[in-house]
């Protein structure tokens, strides 16, 4: 989380028009902080793809990350 938001910093710095992809890693879990720490865009492949109900995993982590 620390690295997301230095690189956050630095992009509002800059006025950067860069966006933080994470991809790798992201769960229900941790959606929620990634977002909060800069993340832009999250891939949550193994996660959601794996799921029982890959599109309520889908439909819980919109939720989840919309802060």
């Amino acid at each position: 989380y620390a690295k997301i938001e230095k690189l956050k910093a630095l992009i509002n710095k800059k006025n950067a028009k860069t966006i933080i992809e994470v991809d790798g890693g992201v769960t229900d879990k941790n959606a929620a902080q990634l977002v909060k720490a800069g993340a832009d865009v999250l891939v949550a492949g193994n996660f959601v793809f794996k799921a029982e109900n890959p599109t309520q995993t889908i439909s819980d982590l919109k939720k989840i990350t919309s802060i």
